[in-house]
């Protein structure tokens, strides 16, 4: 128990102050970019680097606890370089989806004698079924990195699911993941801190791909996937959406906004063929940024909850979780 919590305080310690320092060294380089809901430029905007350092800190404390630190640490690190150099020179949509694809495979392969899928209420599989569980590292990171829209959202959405997913670990017996989804939480949270609204930096590709791969590889590597992907359902949806209004995967200044923005006020644009969670969201009555905010930690939390409810409605069933 010492272990752990040493690992959660300086997991956020390391990320806060690290922050400090990132913010000031981005704006120096001119990695930045505009706020367009306050009309501010200079925002640094590759901040999930911060998340990165922390988790990366906390889990090096418990890596003589846990043996599939290593195999995380390798992709979570991999997959947060890969969205650095996006926001840094831009990356191919193509490669944005073949690496952690790549990087998915490589677990898969590391863990085949392992690798597992339990679905509520059907039960577990292994073998080639098994195998599905992995795409969820390229289908979340992805998904992640295109619903980032308003200051403060990402970290939330991840301090909520990752809260979650401890929770299951408990009621599952999985307690050394308890440990890692408490250090992811607590990057995120150091990531809030400067993201929280008016942010001081952006969240950038970094910060998407980042918590997306680690919340993905944890679920692959603790049989979660299915819990992860109920939880996440809003991002999930989005991106669906993104993608099948758009006609494929493609990068976000190849697409026209599904919203527009007069005097801070978010309104659908209905000449866009886009459809997003936030055009829904917006369709019945224009907002404000944090008002958009609101509304998806509201649905982020309740997809969360119900997913915590199946799962002790599932153990009361004595069923396989």
């Amino acid at each position: 128990m010492l272990i752990e919590t040493l690992s959660i305080a300086i997991t956020f310690v390391i990320g806060v102050l690290f922050g400090n320092w990132w913010i000031s060294y981005q704006r120096k380089i001119g990695l930045t970019s505009r706020d367009i809901y306050k009309g501010i430029d200079g925002v640094p905007r590759a901040g999930g680097l911060i998340a990165m350092v922390s988790a990366v800190s906390g889990y090096m404390i418990v890596l003589p606890q846990s043996r599939d630190v290593l195999p995380l640490l390798i992709i979570i690190i991999l997959t947060g370089i890969l969205g650095l150099l996006d926001d840094i020179k831009g990356v191919s949509e193509y490669v944005r989806v073949f690496v952690p694809f790549f990087l998915a495979l490589m677990l898969a392969r590391a863990l085949e004698n392992k690798l597992r899928l339990t679905m509520p209420f059907i039960g577990l599989f292994y073998g080639a079924t098994g195998w599905l569980a992995v795409l969820a590292i390229p289908i979340l990171t992805n998904a992640f990195n295109m619903l980032d829209p308003v200051n403060g959202f990402l970290p939330v959405a991840n301090i909520v699911i990752g809260s979650t997913l401890a929770i299951i670990s408990i009621i599952r017996g999985q307690i050394e993941a308890v440990s890692l989804y408490a250090v992811h939480v607590a990057a995120s949270a150091a990531l809030y801190f400067y993201n929280r609204y008016p942010a001081k930096t952006f969240n950038g590709n970094v910060g998407s791909y980042f918590l997306g791969a680690n919340l993905s590889t944890l679920a692959v590597i603790y049989d979660m996937v299915p819990y992860l992907i109920l939880a996440a359902l809003p991002f999930v949806v989005n991106g669906a959406l993104i993608i099948f209004s758009s006609g494929g995967i493609r990068r976000r200044e190849k697409i026209q906004r599904p919203t527009m923005l007069v005097n801070g006020i978010v309104s659908q644009d209905c000449s866009s063929p886009i459809i997003s969670l936030v055009r829904l969201i917006v369709a019945d009555r224009p907002m404000t940024e944090y008002d958009i905010f609101k509304s998806l930690v509201l649905i982020t939390s309740v997809t969360s909850a119900l997913t915590l409810i199946l799962v002790v409605v599932i153990k009361a069933l004595q069923l396989p979780i």
